[in-house]
């Protein structure tokens, strides 16, 4: 059996839809509906019931799949083993969710990595959830990610805050406010960092708990672009203050102090112990 089928298989599963999984897996539907049917017929059982909603997991997909979590978590581990038996490979793969590069002391990080020559320093941001997916299954050791984690098995600390905060352009009803509420921004334009941010959600749950909906003209993909949309009026922004205030632009603080945080997470039960420990160490001061 081709272990990548497995893979496959919970793609769709986590789906429940051909379509998005193929395209998350850069398949065509054809062939993993191929992949899909050979292993029906490999284990002599219907894993998915099709229906025009999408793939409907049977009792034995349920069971076909925490078994498979469970053997991919396992293959991963084995697969660092013997890659590390005998020499010292770069194995410790570290991992950034979106946003936490620009606010993390990169020097720090950068110093740590090079007096670590086991460790892979790779700087590209993906999604928090799949930062902290890759950690919870073992893919890499350590991630940074916004937000503290609610998965099992997580070993979370806050090693970043910040706070979030509105950037009001000259002539608004906000400009000259020290600080505002989160009601208060009701009725407003509001320019946010996208939806492959934690930001964007803490907004909308922070709004929705006071019973309305914000009012997201704009969603961009970094804090420049803020700033830009701001100026111009299109709308206030709210973020982490990460940028400074300009002589158009003012920060305008949001009562209830909320925060940013960023948290390394690690697995409580990794094997590389100590690494995680000097690391969390580089960010108590």
């Amino acid at each position: 059996m081709n272990t990548k089928n497995l893979q496959c298989f919970m793609s769709v599963y986590e789906e429940r839809n051909l379509t998005l999984a193929a395209a998350k897996l850069f398949l065509s539907p054809q062939g993993l509906g191929k992949i899909i049917r050979g292993l029906e017929e490999e284990f002599n059982t219907e894993l998915f019931i099709r229906t025009k909603e999408g793939f409907i997991p049977t009792e034995s997909g349920h069971v076909f799949y925490e078994k498979t979590k469970q053997l991919n978590h396992d293959l991963n581990d084995l697969y660092t083993t013997l890659e590390n038996i005998g020499k010292k490979e770069k194995r410790f793969k570290l991992g950034f969710a979106s946003g936490t590069i620009r606010a993390l002391d990169i020097s720090k990080i950068a110093g740590f990595i090079d007096n670590n020559p086991e460790i892979l320093g790779e700087w590209h941001e993906r999604d928090n959830n799949v930062i902290q997916d890759q950690v919870e299954n073992g893919d890499i050791n350590f991630g940074f990610i916004v937000g503290k984690p609610k998965g099992r098995n997580l070993r979370a600390v806050c090693v970043y805050t910040n706070e979030v905060v509105l950037y009001v352009y000259r002539g608004h009803r906000f400009f000259d406010r020290e600080k505002v509420s989160i009601e208060d921004i009701k009725d407003e334009r509001i320019v946010s960092m996208s939806d492959k941010y934690r930001i964007y959600f803490d907004v909308i749950n922070a709004s929705q708990m006071l019973g309305f909906v914000p009012n997201i003209v704009a969603t961009v993909k970094e804090g420049r672009s803020i700033i830009k949309l701001v100026e111009n009026k299109v709308g206030i922004g709210i973020t982490p203050m990460l940028m400074e205030e300009r002589e158009d632009v003012h920060i305008v603080r949001i009562e209830g102090e909320y925060k940013w945080c960023i948290y390394g997470i690690c697995r409580e039960d990794s094997p590389d112990s100590m690494i995680t420990d000097q690391l969390y160490k580089i960010f108590e001061n």
